[in-house]
């Protein structure tokens, strides 16, 4: 958006004492982001008024014409002037003659299409510089003409001079200010020079002169009775229109053609351009109807597949989603966006409808969007309005009217359609306690101070009666900024802040204790686990849906009823929480089997458990959560040939350790349907039931097409995580004073008993047994079917050095012990 500072002016004093520059950075401080400043003739550098000496035709294209274009002998800016200060240009266009005044762009100029001028051979003959149409200047739409600047409505601006700048000619004298639109979105009241200037006003403390609204424009005209209906008052809350008679369509005057090109509006007519002139001062987009062309006005949803012809000139297919103004038959405009071809201010317009409304924001939104067209209309209607300022801008649009057309009068009321309190005074009011906003702050800032800086922003402060230190206020907040700007303390925290300069905040560090943040040793844990599966396991980790479905679970024969169903699921494949994390690694296997000789993935997530299939009610009847669990998640898959059930102890085991845990895999009486009953064991780690390692069933795996064999561990987090937090912090041990003694001891047992068994009784035989390994099992051979050889390393130790007398005998009532309780035999072969 561009502001021009001339017209900012018209709204507030701004000293003399502060350059452009100061205004632009002290706007961009307090309120919006200026990305430049400039001088408006500074977009005519190297531009300057020619005169043409002479026309000749190119001696090689019949529709090209050389012009000698003089440019003054003092005009030094080009090696190819000749004596009397003049160039040569090529020119296509068929407007020109001998003496005409022209503008001129030499070489090294850039025009404001973002054109750069360079001296360009053309046919043969060298063209330095280039004639130039009002569309190339930014100063109208017309391209096919070179702009005659002693001629039509250019003559007479100012004498022309031969070398004369081009801006200086125009009179242009303004500055204006680029806005980054970004930093205003939230901002509908910014989008005016109105709006930018009581901001202005407010961070320099100057005078704000405010448009007020002349109520008397409105009364004794009543000739004409306008038809207006409003179908739909959510979309449109508010629409009023006028009618005025004695209208003749001309060039706007000088000054406003002057201002709207300022701020890259381009002229059309007077009646358009104070429709434009009036967006642009006030932020309330107009529109004018020829009103022969117009019999009633319907504002309504479009319907289905109806056409309707744009000012453009395209021809746009409309849906019910979108708002029209219509007359009896047909859509006149797309509300909120752009009018009608049929019914457009034309040179023989003589009366006129003007419609100043107020649309729903949202539905603007989509409209520009559906159709892929954004106006300066609609840009500012999807910022959500102010409803009050329909009439305020109406009424500075009829005074434009009077002024301009001398003999424009209206010649009916002014319709008002409203929804109820679509008009309302202002919002609020909000508490604003001033120690609360200090605090924010962080400095403190005078009562009188923080009224002033409200009360300059259009906000409405009374003191709170209730209170009798007097540290708080009451605040209305205006209608401008009541839509979706302002809405709690907070918001006027920020109000006074920006105002009063946040570069005139003094900079003190926070006032707070410095705490080392809570570790939260549970996501450490997963970290640690998730390093050593894939560090020292090389396992790769998988991220599964937390959702299963009714196929996948009756082919691993898992009970369905106690699952949680959901209510809306993602895909018919997942229509349930699971309550394992293993169908989801199966799965992982069947579609990864083809790809890999072996497979090792693991997975951390959660599993979800209803109440007897049922989620669980509270007290009062409401449903609760269902209880969630996090578990670890290991699958191996390898040839036959593999013993991956041992593989799959052996993560297990490594995971362990590494978390200096001692685990045990101790004998399973239930296992899933889907495991192999005679393959599976419990995970007892310091003496707690944790999880289950066991290989998928070959049936269940034939079934699914795994080719592959798959050992599953699934572990409990919680379980897991509880236990080594009562570990404690590991220390530093010293080594035993006295040597160890280690014997060997190998004997034959039968093969249904346990290895855990011995073990335990062989470390609870006696205090100086410390430590127990087994190194060796075989089974076969000279032992015998049904039996199997364990080999041991027993270390004995105490507080003095052992002799081999005391542990030998010590070993003999071992062995008797062990043969008395599991028949065991030394191995003497």
């Amino acid at each position: 958006m561009y502001l021009s500072l001339n017209w900012l002016k018209d709204f507030v004093n701004i000293p003399k004492s502060i350059t452009a520059e100061e205004l632009g950075l002290r706007l961009t401080m307090h309120t919006v982001e200026i990305d430049s400043v400039a001088k408006q003739a500074d977009k005519f550098t190297n531009i300057v008024v020619g005169k043409i000496l002479e026309i000749r035709q190119h001696p090689d294209a019949d529709r090209l014409q050389v012009v000698k274009v003089q440019v003054g002998k003092d005009s030094a800016r080009h090696d190819r002037i000749d004596r009397n200060g003049a160039l040569e240009i090529v020119c296509g266009a068929p407007n020109i003659k001998v003496g005409q005044m022209v503008p001129l762009a030499l070489v090294g100029a850039m025009l404001p299409n973002g054109l750069e001028i360079k001296e360009v051979e053309v046919r043969g003959v060298k063209s330095s510089g280039m004639l130039c149409a009002e569309d190339e200047l930014g100063l109208g739409d017309d391209h096919s003409r070179i702009m005659i600047l002693n001629e039509g409505r250019h003559s007479g601006i100012s004498p022309s001079k031969i070398g004369q700048n081009l801006g200086q000619y125009l009179g242009l004298k303004d500055v204006i200010f680029e806005v980054d639109n970004k930093s205003i979105t939230h901002r509908p009241d910014l989008w005016s020079h109105c709006g930018i200037a009581r901001e202005i006003s407010a961070f320099l403390g100057a005078k704000f002169k405010e448009y007020k609204l002349n109520e008397k424009l409105f009364k004794g005209a009543d000739d004409v009775k306008i038809d207006v209906k409003v179908e739909d008052f959510k979309l449109c809350p508010r629409y009023m229109a006028i009618v005025m008679d004695g209208i003749k369509v001309e060039p706007s005057p000088k000054w406003m053609q002057e201002r709207l090109i300022a701020v890259g509006m381009r002229p059309i007519n007077n009646i358009v351009d104070i429709t434009n002139y009036v967006m642009l001062e006030l932020g309330q987009p107009l529109h004018a109807f020829d009103r022969d062309l117009v019999d009633k006005i319907i504002v309504r949803r479009a319907k289905d597949n109806e056409i309707m012809e744009t000012l453009d000139g395209e021809k746009r297919k409309l849906n019910k989603e979108i708002l029209v103004i219509a007359d009896s038959q047909k859509p006149i405009a797309i509300a909120g966006v752009m009018g009608g071809v049929n019914s457009e201010i034309n040179n023989e317009t003589d009366s006129i409808i003007i419609e100043s409304a107020n649309f729903d924001f949202i539905s603007i939104r989509k409209t520009q969007q559906k159709l892929g067209l954004r106006t300066e209309s609609s840009i500012r209607f999807e910022k959500a309005l102010d409803p009050n300022l329909c009439e305020i801008a109406i009424a500075r649009t009829v005074e434009l009217v009077k002024k301009i057309c001398p003999k424009a009068k209206m010649i009916s009321n002014l319709m008002d359609e409203r929804k109820i309190n679509s008009a309302k005074a202002g919002q609020g009011p909000i508490k604003l306690d001033l120690d609360w906003l200090n605090q924010r702050i962080g400095q403190e800032i005078e009562k009188d101070k923080v009224i002033k800086i409200l009360e300059s922003l259009g906000f409405g402060v009374e003191k709170n009666i209730k209170d009798t230190i007097g540290h708080s206020v009451s605040v209305t907040i205006p209608t401008w900024r009541a839509t979706r700007d302002i809405s709690i303390p907070e918001d006027l925290v920020e109000e006074v802040a920006r105002i009063y300069g946040f570069n005139n905040l003094t900079a003190n560090m926070p006032r707070v204790a410095m705490e080392a943040p809570i570790i939260n040793q549970e996501k450490m844990l997963e970290r640690k686990i998730k390093n050593i599966l894939f560090q020292g396991v090389a396992l790769s980790e998988v991220y599964n849906y937390s959702f299963v479905g009714q196929e996948q679970l009756e082919k691993l024969g898992i009970e369905i009823s106690a699952h949680i169903r959901l209510a809306n699921p993602i895909a018919t494949h997942q229509t349930m929480l699971r309550q394992s994390l293993a169908p989801n690694l199966i799965n992982d296997i069947k579609v990864n089997q083809m790809r890999f000789e072996q497979i090792g993935l693991f997975e951390i997530g959660n599993i979800y458990l209803s109440n007897l299939g049922e989620l669980a009610k509270d007290g009062k009847g409401k449903e609760k959560l269902p209880y969630q669990e996090k578990r670890i998640g290991i699958i191996m898959a390898a040839d036959k040939k593999e013993d991956i059930f041992a593989k799959i102890k052996g993560a297990v085991d490594y995971l362990l350790s590494s978390l200096d845990l001692t685990v045990d895999f101790n004998p399973i009486e239930i296992t899933p349907n889907w495991a192999d009953k005679n393959i599976s064991a419990k995970i007892i780690v310091a003496k707690k039931y944790i999880g289950l390692a066991t290989k998928l069933d070959n049936k269940i795996a034939k079934s699914l097409s795994i080719k592959k064999e798959v050992g599953i561990a699934e572990i409990s987090f919680r379980e897991l995580f509880n236990i080594v937090e009562t570990q404690g912090v590991k220390k530093y041990q010293e080594y035993a004073k006295f040597p160890p003694v280690v014997r060997d001891l190998a004997f034959v047992v039968n093969e249904e008993i346990l290895y855990n068994d011995i073990r335990d009784e062989i470390i609870g035989f006696d205090e100086l047994i410390k430590s127990v390994e087994l190194f060796d099992v075989y089974q076969g051979g000279k032992l015998g079917a049904g039996k199997k050889n364990l080999a041991f390393h027993i270390i004995y130790q105490t507080d003095k050095t052992l002799t081999a007398e005391e542990v030998d005998e010590l070993q003999k009532e071992l062995i008797k012990r062990l043969e008395k309780k599991f028949e065991a035999k030394i191995r003497d072969f």
